[in-house]
């Protein structure tokens, strides 16, 4: 899978867990939560909630600047893999 893709995906997710948080314990409660526990959390959100990798490559597919980025990491990879 595209690493733009995953990249996004991991992002929308730890938001969502971000805002989940705040939603039920308020907004200092994220003061409290180490950033290695949000990403922990972040991978588990991801994982009941695949949707996400869907959304995120329609972003990808859809938006100029994450189409050119997408397209440059897959050139450079197949740079490096010859």
């Amino acid at each position: 899978m595209n690493a733009a893709i995953m990249t996004l995906a991991h992002y929308y997710a730890r938001r969502d867990v971000k805002e989940d948080i705040r939603r039920h314990k308020g907004s200092s409660a994220l003061r409290t939560i180490a950033a290695s526990e949000l990403t922990r959390l972040g991978q588990e959100w991801l994982t009941s909630h695949p949707e996400l990798i869907e959304r995120a490559a329609e972003t990808v597919r859809n938006d100029p600047k994450f189409r050119t980025l997408a397209e440059r990491a897959d050139r450079n990879r197949r740079r490096i893999q010859r």
